[in-house]
């Protein structure tokens, strides 16, 4: 899927684009941020995911301030905080499911 693109623009051309500053960058980051959250919670199936899922979120807002594109930087690291939230969550079920079999074997 790599081609090169020729791109030719006319002297005349412009393009306009709104630049969020301040407040405006504020609300459109909160609506960004809770959409994000709402979306990846109605895709979770458990609810001990809720939590660290809000948490992702939070520490993921906190960097993306950091940097000059917050809107842009923000989706990318909120997916790899809760894609990694997912993965201690599916490990702790797995020591749980394990260790719930270690103490039938021992009552038993």
């Amino acid at each position: 899927m790599n081609r090169k693109l020729n791109t030719f623009f006319d002297p005349e051309t412009e393009f306009e684009a709104d630049v969020l500053r301040g407040e405006n960058l504020q609300r459109a980051f909160a609506g960004l941020q809770e959409n994000l959250v709402n979306e990846t919670l109605d895709e979770t199936e458990w609810l001990a995911l809720h939590a660290p899922v809000k948490q992702a979120a939070n520490e993921a807002a906190g960097l993306a301030w950091t940097t000059a594109f917050p809107l842009l930087v923000f989706p990318a690291l909120f997916q790899e905080k809760v894609d990694r939230a997912r993965v201690r969550q599916d490990r702790a079920e797995r020591i749980k499911a394990q260790t719930a079999d270690l103490l039938m074997e021992a009552v038993v």
